[in-house]
Order: structure tokens, then C-alpha cells, then sequence
């Protein structure tokens, strides 16, 4: 059973480095900042990668979108990074294939013209191809079920996706770890410690214990994303909002494309169409939220307008089946007046010293996935600065964790006599291989000790109990929705994981101490996290059922049922599946 940390015993050393939120820019500052030699502390109140960095597109892209705004530099950076992702993570970040199918008039065709020579030309280091044209012929035996009417061909361009992010914030994890950081999860910054006019640290709680303590350190970077003025409200007193928050969701449906698609709203806004595992990914959406931003999710209006548009530009496939949703928010610069999808999404590094008198803070407002690495750079730059230490960023360079090409190449090559060493099926160790790199052996090594951690989770997924216990002993899991959403593909999958849950559960429950109270909770706050997903469904009138009109209100409308009851049908559908 793994022991329980205790913050107060951690606390006792000094840091030079304090970093609030454990996203992909979060840990990307951690691993930085450990291999410069700087004593490290990172605080996450949920899990890794359980904000914003798992709720995105799961792209790595420079940006065709942003070169309407003339914003050269961002797609530039995201190019840039881009290439060195797919150097330092390439059991993780994979290339894909665009088309851009083409309608409209000739300007609108000629604009995309530019814009793709344009990104060519930005992406000069590349190794994915050159964009090319695709005649109307062409792209319709590639995707039949896209719209005909007015299709003049397509351009295909090369990005790249990432389909678990979760699975590379756990590798700077695991790298920043190896380097001599400190990473915790469930741990909540509560409050920061304000000495006169500087910052000298941070209060935190456990939340799986309770217990606090305060943490010292000589800098406090702030890469709290859309918790971002939260986490500093306590200090800068009534000061307006650094960022403005905006709610992107997504469709998982059944597969429809061959191909990744890049396409355009009626109201103009690009959307993406993709493959992902085993299912079809659209998204995303744009608008401004500021509510509980534990509590997104995906309303009944968001779902409306991406399947209404996926419906006129694919009307020869079913877009009715939804799987399941997804919703996050977005940190973006506070900028007003202008629509949500114009604000920039650069990064600002916001020195509270410079701005504002307050020393010892430093906040991170915006950015994107794709240049995580290289935000977190710029701000370890920042940090080493301050601080007046001198090691350059070796994150370019050095690849992470599972990325070792010679043991990748080693695994493939014998991927039969791999499995057959450990009694398990080649369809597990390639799985195994696609969500640890050449990390994989780790948990075969668990295997080895214990037989009967070869048992398959469930019959559906090629997951295996080895998984559990490495998760819980080598990569922090300490809930069941930690593993089951952020260290497998399980939560993922067409079940969501409601028929093994329980299992996995009881598994945890040995290693953590839980007792059948905490048992119970933790089974119970998955399904929660997983009805979430559904609540647009909660939200939707009935279907019309044709009824004499005497049934019918005063006001000529078909009685429904109410929203509590909707509400309570829908939770009783997510509990009745098998457990």
C-alpha cells in the first residue's frame, strides 16, 4: 500500500521555484525549471491535465485559422513547435492529414490559396509535406459523405494530433520528477503568503486529507488558467480581471471521415472534423463563460450548433448518435470589445513586480497547447533572470521519458516474442506501447512480480491490472477518475468506463487504504464526472408525439415533462449501466 504524503513533512525545505496549476504549460514550467538545476514545488487542486489541456481539440498545429488575423508570429511559433513535439514526443504526437474542401467564390478560394503557401513557407524546418490540391473527383472518393453541391476540390495541408494529452503532461511529469521537482496533485493553493509588498509563498491543502501547510519560495508562477484571478484575488484586492474565459466543447460521435477536415461555419468560424481513436471529433465552439469552471459542460445550444453544422456539410452521414460531449475553458488576454474567437491567443507573461509593485509573482495569462514547451521556456527565462541563475533550456533537446526511438523500434520489431514473455496478447503490448512509449516495460515489470496483474481490466478494452498499480505507484494516481480519465484510455472508450469501474475501484482500494465508505464515493464521484458529459441530454425537450388536442395546454403546446424530472430520468439511465 503506498503511504500518504504528508504536506507539512514537505514543506519543511525552501524553494526557489513555486508553480500553481498542473496543466501542460504548468508542468512544461516544472520540467524546465528542474533541468536548469532550480529547486522546484508545482501544486494541482485536481489532477494533472484535468483543466483546459484535456478538454482541447487535441491538435499540435500552428494555427491555419490565425493567419486571418494576420497573426504570423503565432502560427510561426506553433509550427515551430510543432516540429520539435513531434522530435521530442513521437510516441505521442503523430502527423495528420487536413483537407480543406473548397466552396464559396473565387476570392474566398484564393484567400485559402495564400494562406496555405503562407503556411508552408512558415513551416520552412518541417518534415511533413507541402500542402497540394485535390480535385472534386478526388476528394469525394476520399470522403463521400461530404456535400457535393458547389465543391470546386480541396487543399490537403499536414498537421499533427495528439490524442492523449493527458499521457504527455504526465510525461513532463514524470521527466520534471526525474530531474528532482516535486509535483502534487489534489493540492489546493488557498491562499498566498504576503510579506508587505512581496509574495513569499503559498498556503496549500491536501484535498484527499485536509491537512495544510505553507510553502516557501523565492518565486510564484502562476499558470492557473481559466483559475487563474482566482488564485490571486486574495492579493491583488478589487484590480479588474487579468483574463477573459472562454467555453469550447466537442462532439464524439461515430466515425464518418477517412481524413481530418478543416471547414468553415455559417458564421464563418472554423471548425475541425477528425478522427480520434475510434470515433469522429468535432469541435470546437467559442463563447465567453464565467461561471464555475469546475462545472462546464456542454448545453443543449453548443451541441446544436456543431451538429447543424456537421449535418449541411456531411448530409450523407448520420450525425444523430452522440457518444458523449466534452467542455473546457480557455484563459485568454482580456481583451473587450471584439467576438471571442478574434482575442489572441498568444501568450502574456504578467510580472505583478512590474505591474503592480508586487514582488515575488509572476501570472501567465493565455497560450496554446501546442506551445506549451515553448511558453514554459520563456517563462523559466523570466525565472532564471530573477532569480540570477545561468543554465540555458534544454527542453528542445532532450526527448521526454518514453520517447527512447532505439527501445520504440526494439518493441516493434519483436512485438510477438514481447508478449508471449509475459502471457499476454500482442494487441495489449501495442496498446501498452501507445500510452507509455518505451516506458511500456514498466508495467510489464509489475507482471513479472505478480501474475495476475495480466488480467485484462475488461473484455472490451486491452487495458490490464499491471496498469492500476503502476499508475497508482510511478504516476500519481490518487482517485479512480485519475486513472480511469487521465492515465488510461478507459474513460474514453464507447462504455466510458461504466462497466469496469467498480473493478478498477476495488483494485485502488487495496493499494490507497480506502475503505468501503471512500470506496463507495470515489465510484460515485466517476459516474458524476462521467453524466456530465451527457447533461445536454437532460436538457433537450422530448421528441413531438402526436396527441389529440384536448390534451393539448392553453397556449397550444405539447405538455413536457419538467427539467428535475428530465434530470432524474437521465441520471437513472448513466447509474443503471452494468457496473
Amino acid at each position: 500500500m503506498r503511504t500518504r504524503r504528508d504536506p507539512v513533512k514537505l514543506a519543511e525545505t525552501g524553494f526557489d521555484l513555486a508553480i500553481i496549476g498542473g496543466g501542460m504549460i504548468g508542468t512544461g514550467v516544472a520540467r524546465d525549471a528542474a533541468m536548469r538545476g532550480l529547486k522546484t514545488v508545482l501544486f494541482e487542486k485536481e489532477d494533472f491535465c484535468y483543466g483546459t489541456s484535456g478538454r482541447s481539440s487535441r491538435m499540435i498545429h500552428g494555427g491555419l485559422r490565425y493567419l486571418a488575423n494576420y497573426d504570423l508570429g503565432l502560427v510561426r511559433e506553433g509550427l515551430r513547435e510543432r516540429e520539435i513535439l513531434l522530435r521530442i514526443a513521437p510516441h505521442l504526437v503523430k502527423p495528420l492529414k487536413f483537407l480543406i474542401p473548397l466552396y464559396g467564390s473565387f476570392l474566398h478560394r484564393m484567400k485559402l490559396k495564400i494562406g496555405m503557401i503562407l503556411y508552408d513557407l512558415l513551416s520552412y524546418d518541417k518534415s511533413l509535406p507541402n500542402h497540394k490540391y485535390l480535385s472534386k473527383e478526388k476528394v469525394l472518393d476520399s470522403e463521400p459523405a461530404l456535400l457535393e453541391s458547389e465543391l470546386h476540390g480541396a487543399y490537403v495541408y499536414y498537421d499533427s494530433q495528439i490524442a492523449l494529452t493527458e499521457r504527455l503532461c504526465m510525461e513532463n511529469v514524470v521527466s520534471a520528477e526525474r530531474h528532482g521537482a516535486l509535483l502534487m496533485n489534489h493540492a489546493k493553493v488557498v491562499g498566498l503568503i504576503k510579506e508587505t509588498n512581496a509574495v513569499s509563498g503559498v498556503k496549500v491543502q491536501d484535498t484527499l486529507t485536509g491537512k495544510e501547510a505553507e510553502f516557501r519560495a523565492k518565486l510564484v508562477v502562476n499558470v492557473g488558467g481559466p483559475w487563474l484571478d482566482e488564485v490571486v484575488q486574495g492579493v491583488r484586492g478589487k484590480q479588474s480581471p487579468l483574463a477573459r474565459t472562454t467555453k469550447g466543447i466537442h462532439l464524439v460521435t461515430p466515425k464518418v471521415t477517412k481524413d481530418a477536415l478543416a471547414l468553415f461555419a455559417a458564421d464563418g468560424r472554423a471548425y475541425f472534423v477528425m478522427p480520434w481513436l475510434d470515433f469522429e471529433l468535432v469541435g470546437t465552439t467559442d463563447t465567453d463563460y464565467e461561471q464555475g469552471m469546475d462545472a462546464v459542460k456542454a448545453d443543449v445550444d453548443d451541441v446544436e450548433y456543431l451538429r447543424s453544422e456537421v449535418k449541411k456539410a456531411f448530409p450523407r452521414a448520420s450525425w444523430d448518435q452522440i457518444h458523449y460531449t466534452y467542455a473546457g475553458v480557455r484563459s485568454l488576454l482580456r481583451i473587450q470589445g471584439v467576438k471571442e474567437s478574434s482575442v489572441t491567443r498568444r501568450h502574456v507573461i504578467y510580472d505583478h513586480e512590474k505591474k503592480e509593485g508586487l514582488k515575488g509573482l509572476v501570472s501567465v495569462i493565455g497560450g496554446k497547447l501546442t506551445a506549451y514547451r515553448g511558453i514554459a521556456e520563456d517563462i523559466v527565462d523570466v525565472v532564471a533572470d530573477k532569480l540570477s541563475t545561468g543554465p540555458e533550456c534544454m527542453t528542445a533537446k532532450e526527448k521526454l521519458p518514453g520517447a527512447n526511438v532505439s527501445e520504440l523500434e526494439k518493441v516493434h520489431a519483436n512485438m510477438g516474442s514481447v508478449a508471449a514473455e509475459h502471457g499476454i496478447g500482442a494487441e495489449t503490448i501495442a496498446h501498452l506501447v501507445s500510452l507509455y512509449g518505451s516506458r511500456y516495460s514498466e508495467v510489464l515489470d509489475y507482471i513479472k512480480k505478480d501474475k495476475r496483474l495480466k488480467e485484462r481490466i475488461c473484455e472490451t478494452n486491452p487495458d490490464i491490472m499491471a496498469e492500476v498499480t503502476h499508475a497508482i505507484q510511478k504516476e500519481s494516481a490518487c482517485t479512480l477518475s485519475d486513472f480511469m480519465l487521465r492515465r488510461s484510455l478507459i474513460g474514453f472508450r464507447k462504455c466510458e468506463g461504466l462497466d469496469c469501474c467498480t473493478k478498477v475501484a476495488n483494485k485502488m482500494a487495496k493499494g490507497l487504504g480506502w475503505n468501503a465508505r471512500e470506496l463507495a464515493s470515489q465510484i460515485g464521484a466517476y459516474r458524476d464526472e462521467i453524466a456530465k458529459r451527457h447533461a445536454y441530454e437532460r436538457k433537450q425537450s422530448p421528441k413531438p408525439v402526436p396527441v389529440p388536442s384536448s390534451k393539448r395546454t392553453a397556449a397550444g403546446r405539447l405538455p413536457t415533462r419538467s427539467p428535475a424530472r428530465r434530470s432524474r430520468r437521465a441520471r437513472r439511465r448513466v447509474r443503471r449501466r452494468p457496473a
